[in-house]
């Protein structure tokens, strides 16, 4: 009877991971075939080989004139060497992109089933958790741009569960098994790692004062046993941070304001799993994301994606579970952190004291993403959807199965891309194949003297073609000489950065002198001028 019950569980279990795998991947190799997004490093489908090379170093001779980066060490794994397999395999760059979005959608929502079966639930409703998690429209300010990111949302699920099988079996071995997740998805985003932190953290704190199952000093030793392994295993990015904050620009008082970030992080925004400030925004020409004017216009949409929230509501209220509470606290600090600062002109007390401390320090003004913790809002909201089939099912299947089924439909009709084929933007992607002409200036420009670099002219914020969108300048994926462009964010010297700027200025402005981009090009070591005749220029500027 016990062994036919497992052959059961495993065999449900196979069916749940299948289900999640189909709805993961397919979505995503049938949105724009044969186009590659704009996303992260244009560099890991140019020449993923090089990149690996740099990211070794600090010191980049590509970007501004010289500079010290820290995120480029970040790729050393796992995107670095995922791309990198895949262009040795011959998979084509759409492709092995697509299966990486995949991949980590994937892991989200596996990760789901893997925490609520340490939880010992592994029934419909551990299913209809995980869809919802997979498939929060959190996920659309970030894939097709800046899907490094997502790694920490995905993991999240997977942090929590082995700080419970910490706790169960002392040892080292489950906090190894955390130590390495946060290993895999922490080398380009503090905040983001930092934010999904705060699960396993509140779990070990709810088991030892909530929940009282776990004595404080066995939590002290499960929690320095995790902390000094964390530590031994993000100490290759933090070193990276560290330089890069003492010999670089500072990066963060160019990017981003907390003003900006707090634009759009209302309450009701967080908890349909939106909020972030970059979703909202808007080029010379369209939205940065273009499934953000479904959020904001279709009246459905905002029905659906408030329901589940209800719902989950709903389900803390009238289920009995001795982890419910746990669930209800994640939403609610979710929420807090991820509101900030907002409505900035008038936050409330606790926004007023986080808008002090992000104006007024370094670390403060490097935790300004606040939306980047709506994970921990849609994780609570998935599980206690979850727990609520799960009660449903133990008091009547069949209701408990439909409304599970129900959930799942919700889930997916409040992420249109998954039934539209519309996850990539048009705004954001590129042909397969780099257009013939820029494969020989690179080739022309590398046969030349790598003593001087190479000055390309005029700047854009970001390097959209007309052929397509990269994001990032072509040209340093596609020569080892080093080159040198003013992008949006400055980086080198402040000397170089501002050097850039004005050159680029007077370019912008028609105003520039011919006669005198020789002279400037001599200052940057630059032999050769590159003019960009095919950038879309009306985009940004």
């Amino acid at each position: 009877m016990i062994a036919a019950t497992t052959r059961v569980a495993r065999r449900s279990g196979v069916l749940a991971h299948l289900g999640l795998a189909l709805v993961a991947y397919v979505p995503f190799l049938a949105s724009s075939p044969g186009d590659v997004a704009a996303d992260t490093k244009q560099y890991l489908y140019l020449d993923p080989g090089r990149l690996l090379r740099g990211a070794s170093y600090l010191w980049d001779p590509n970007v501004g004139a010289g500079t010290v980066l820290h995120q480029n060490i970040g790729y050393l794994f796992p995107m670095g060497p995922y791309y990198w397999l895949m262009e040795q395999l011959g998979v084509p760059d759409w492709v092995a992109q697509r299966l990486w979005f995949g991949s980590v959608t994937f892991a989200a929502g596996a990760g789901v089933l893997f925490l609520l079966r340490t939880l010992r639930r592994h029934d419909v409703g551990a299913v209809a958790a995980a869809f919802v998690y997979m498939l929060s429209p959190y996920v659309l300010a970030y894939t097709a741009r800046q899907s490094v990111i997502l790694l920490p949302w995905a993991a999240l699920p997977w942090l929590i569960g082995l700080a419970e099988r910490s706790l169960r079996n002392p040892g080292w071995k489950h906090p190894a098994l955390l130590a390495l997740v946060t290993f895999a998805v922490g080398g380009t985003n503090a905040t983001a790692l930092l934010f999904a932190g705060i699960g396993p953290v509140l779990w070990i704190c709810f088991a030892i004062v909530v929940e009282r199952r776990v004595s404080a000093r066995a939590a002290l030793a499960t929690a320095t046993r995790i902390g000094l392994l964390v530590a031994a295993t993000a100490a290759w990015w933090v070193a990276g941070l560290s330089i890069q904050g003492r010999y670089g620009l500072p990066v963060l008082d160019y990017t981003e304001t907390v003003k900006a970030v707090a634009a759009a992080s209302s309450p009701i925004e967080v908890l349909r799993g939106l909020g972030n400030w970059f979703f909202y925004g808007r080029d010379g020409l369209s939205s940065w994301i273009t499934q953000s004017s479904q959020f904001q216009e279709d009246v459905w949409l905002l029905v659906a994606t408030l329901l589940l929230p209800v719902l989950a509501f709903a389900a803390a209220a009238f289920t009995r579970w001795r982890h419910r509470v746990y669930f209800v606290a994640l939403i609610a600090i979710g929420v807090v952190i991820a509101v900030g600062t907002y409505p900035y002109s008038d936050p409330s007390p606790i926004g007023r004291a986080f808008k002090s401390f992000a104006e007024g320090s370094t670390v403060g003004l490097a935790m300004r993403s606040t939306p980047r913790a709506v994970p921990l809002v849609a994780l609570g909201v998935a599980v206690l959807l979850g727990i609520g089939v799960s009660a449903l099912l133990a008091r009547r299947a069949q209701l408990g199965i439909a409304v599970g089924a129900l959930v799942v439909i919700v889930a997916v009709v409040s992420l249109p891309p998954v039934w539209s084929g519309d996850y990539v933007g048009d705004n954001l992607k590129r042909p397969e194949e780099i257009p013939q002409y820029w494969l020989d200036v690179a080739r022309d420009l590398d046969a030349k003297s790598h003593d001087t670099r190479v000055l390309a002219l005029p700047g854009s914020d970001f390097s959209a073609y007309r052929w397509g969108n990269t994001a990032d300048p072509i040209l340093p994926g596609l020569m080892d000489r080093a080159e040198v462009e003013r992008e949006l964010v400055p980086f080198g010297s402040q000397a170089s950065a501002d050097l850039l700027i004005a050159l680029d200025h007077r370019f912008q402005e028609g105003t520039a002198e011919p006669s005198a981009v020789a002279a400037i090009a001599r200052l940057l070591a630059a032999g050769d001028v590159v003019v960009r005749y095919d950038l879309e220029y009306e985009r940004y500027r």
